[in-house]
């Protein structure tokens, strides 16, 4: 059974030798070879089941031009479509296969697939009908999940009374994770964590109360932290919300308690958060992370810029972005991008599948949830994470464990903040720039900003001729 909407932790923390995990990663060109990527897998149901999903797509054409279709390739290359963000794709894949005569287990699962292609095109109307079918069909979508859907149908979201882009001033500090100063309803300074590892925008019940956010709900939704902790929701509308001078209306939040909303850093005062800007929102743009200026670029997408690039690297998965990664120069592994997350982190779940599956582990880490929740753990030794043309080695990477998760690990912060970062909602690119990297100058144009963000994308450096 697929679970319908789980939260990733939003930061995780270490609390014991929190700030040695930060800090021991070295940052090198990476080029990945063919031979370095593992073929495994040679139909598109076995793609499919391994989150090939690029591999996946390539089997299209033989898909769709069989004379007699069959349901399980269709909902295979349905989910790759879908993954890859090509959403127009996906619906006509995942329709083509409903108008089969399915099983009652292939008609679930369709129809659960077609509820998050929708559920992405923002049509909630149309994501919670799937959700039902689904339902009715044997597919274990949470009940609050259907519930949600039926009160979003017909709202409008993500509203841009104007589309320009908008730069504004980035922080990072302790947790080490990026906030930025936002203005929510009436409140003209709220500080935000932009947390792409959170699978929608979150705010306290405080913050909720104080600046107007009424549930639109009466049940409570259960998300998922990092540790497996089920934490309680409601779900409210945020009806404005301003980054920089881009005005953006009707933003859907979960409300959270207050004493979820808050990490306890090593020999300090706890961490409160009030607003969480997540993935639901984010996907709306392409974001750029400039760590060695602190700005964070933000271009509104048109449909026109809905093109998923032939090269791209970024996929959506349980409503989360996750990038191809390599381990140890093999390729590819999918990785969660989590902006909200300090330390870097491996799937103990899936670690066999890797190279580092011999490695030898050593205890010592403590993992730290929300709301303080803690966790004894193990990390092992010397992995080198590669993404896009840049390789993080590092000394020591901590383990989690989730067995039903496509990801690999969680790419946080101690590596992410060592470039200049592009992510492209779009193209579904996610690619990473040094400050040497001269050949491409920044997105981020110098205030005010008096041209288009740039959509190219040079290739990547070739570590010979570094």
């Amino acid at each position: 059974m697929r679970r319908s909407l789980a939260l990733l932790a939003v930061t995780a923390a270490i609390l014991l030798e929190g700030c040695t995990l930060q800090n021991q990663v070295s940052i090198t060109p990476v080029l990945i070879l063919p031979g370095d990527v593992r073929q495994r897998g040679t139909s598109i149901l076995e793609l499919e089941k391994m989150a090939d999903y690029g591999r996946a797509l390539t089997y299209a054409d033989s898909v769709m031009g069989r004379e007699r279709l069959r349901p399980a390739e269709l909902l295979a290359l349905g989910n790759a479509q879908l993954a890859a963000g090509r959403l127009e794709e996906a619906r006509r894949t995942l329709r083509s296969a409903v108008d089969l005569r399915l099983s009652f287990e292939h008609l679930g699962n369709v129809a659960w697939a077609l509820s998050q292609t929708e559920y992405l095109a923002n049509n909630f109307e149309a994501a919670f009908d799937w959700a039902e079918m689904a339902r009715s069909n044997g597919v274990g979508v949470k009940e609050w999940h259907v519930e949600y859907l039926r009160a979003m149908a017909g709202r409008p979201v993500y509203v841009l009374p104007s589309r320009h882009a908008t730069i504004v001033d980035m922080e990072m500090g302790s947790p080490d994770i990026p906030r930025l100063t936002v203005a929510v309803n009436e409140e003209p300074r709220v500080t935000a964590v932009l947390d792409t590892g959170a699978v929608t925008s979150i705010v306290s019940e405080s913050f909720a109360k104080r600046t107007g956010i009424e549930p639109i709900t009466t049940f409570e939704g259960t998300f998922l932290g990092l540790l497996g902790e089920p934490i309680s929701v409601k779900f409210g509308m945020m009806d404005r919300l301003v980054i920089g001078d881009l005005e953006i209306n009707h933003v859907p939040v979960a409300i959270m308690a207050d004493d979820k909303l808050q990490f306890f850093v090593y020999n300090k005062e706890p961490f409160r958060m009030e607003l969480l800007l997540g993935t639901n929102l984010l996907k709306e743009f392409r974001v750029e992370l400039d760590f060695q200026r602190e700005v964070l670029a933000l271009q509104p997408l048109e449909a026109v810029d809905r093109r998923p690039s032939a090269e791209q690297n970024l996929f959506m998965v349980g409503f989360r972005p996750l990038v191809q990664a390599a381990i140890d120069r093999k390729g590819w592994f999918l990785f969660v991008v989590d902006t909200g997350s300090e330390i870097t982190f491996l799937n103990e779940g899936r670690i066999d599948d890797t190279p580092v599956r011999r490695s030898t582990r050593y205890h010592g880490a403590m993992l730290q949830g929300l709301g303080g929740s803690q966790m004894s753990g193990e990390k092992v030794s010397d992995v080198e994470i590669a993404v896009d043309a840049w390789g993080g080695k590092f000394k020591n990477i901590p383990l989690y464990r989730s067995d039903q998760s496509a990801a690999y690990g969680i790419l946080g912060q101690n590596y992410l903040k060592n470039f200049r970062v592009v992510i492209d909602f779009g193209t579904m690119r996610l690619d990473l720039f040094r400050a040497r990297d001269e050949f491409q100058r920044s997105t981020i144009p110098d205030r005010p900003i008096d041209e288009p963000v740039e959509k190219e994308r040079p290739r990547p450096v070739d570590p010979e001729r570094m």
